[in-house]
């Protein structure tokens, strides 16, 4: 569904976006494999998969990343990660929780298709991209050490991957799902103060609600912990 002008939402065992470019459609992140179908609702705005220039990646989670080599394929755009997304992308590999057992599980049972190297483009912290009004790279481990967040100053988005949460209201990484908590706490306290219009993140609907009051609150509590 389009939340915003030019932007659009789509869930389905993770979000994925899907922002309008001057030339095409920028993709940030894919969900979870067969649980959603970005061509088909493309298809839906009068638009093929070719339509899609970019696509941003913020960590290789299965979540994530579940689609990402078969939405490439279709519309041979060029994948944007971390050094350590593309890694683990060329592998087929999610990132480590710093939970053992969960990552046995993933690493067995929760493989995605891998994406060829001559497909990936790598990103680092501080770039800015010539897409979507210059939009801003931002390094965010802690939820997982590769990830990378993108900040669209002049639209006022942040896609936020899974370093903030909205799912009850805005929330950061839990202890059980970071590959370092107290790492992931403080990339919190570095996005926040951004204060974007629109906090277009992993998991849950997208805030567009709060207020500057708001984001205080939760930074403070974030600090003060």
């Amino acid at each position: 569904m389009e939340i915003y002008p030019r932007l659009h939402w789509l869930s389905g065992g993770g979000n994925a976006y899907l922002a309008q470019d001057d030339d095409g459609f920028i993709l940030v992140d894919t969900g979870m494999p067969g649980r959603i179908d970005i061509a088909s609702y493309l298809a839906q705005l009068g638009h093929p998969p070719t339509a899609i220039t970019h696509i941003l990646v913020t960590h290789a989670d299965i979540d994530h990343v579940g689609n990402l080599a078969a939405i490439q394929r279709q519309s041979g755009a060029t994948v944007y990660a971390s050094p350590a997304s593309a890694e683990l992308l060329i592998r087929g590999e999610s990132p480590s929780h710093g939970n053992r057992l969960m990552k046995w599980i993933i690493d067995h049972f929760m493989r995605f298709e891998s994406v060829a190297p001559e497909h990936i483009h790598v990103i680092g912290d501080g770039e800015r991209l010539p897409i979507l009004d210059g939009v801003q790279v931002i390094a965010a481990p802690g939820h997982t050490a590769d990830q990378i967040v993108f900040f669209c100053k002049a639209r006022g988005i942040l896609f936020a991957g899974d370093a903030l949460f909205t799912r009850n209201g805005l929330a950061s990484s839990g202890k059980f799902l970071s590959a370092d908590y107290e790492e992931g706490r403080r990339t919190a306290l570095k996005l926040l103060p951004l204060s974007p219009a629109i906090f277009a993140c992993g998991h849950g609907e997208p805030l567009q609600t709060h207020t500057d009051t708001d984001i205080m609150a939760f930074f403070n509590s974030l600090r003060d912990a």
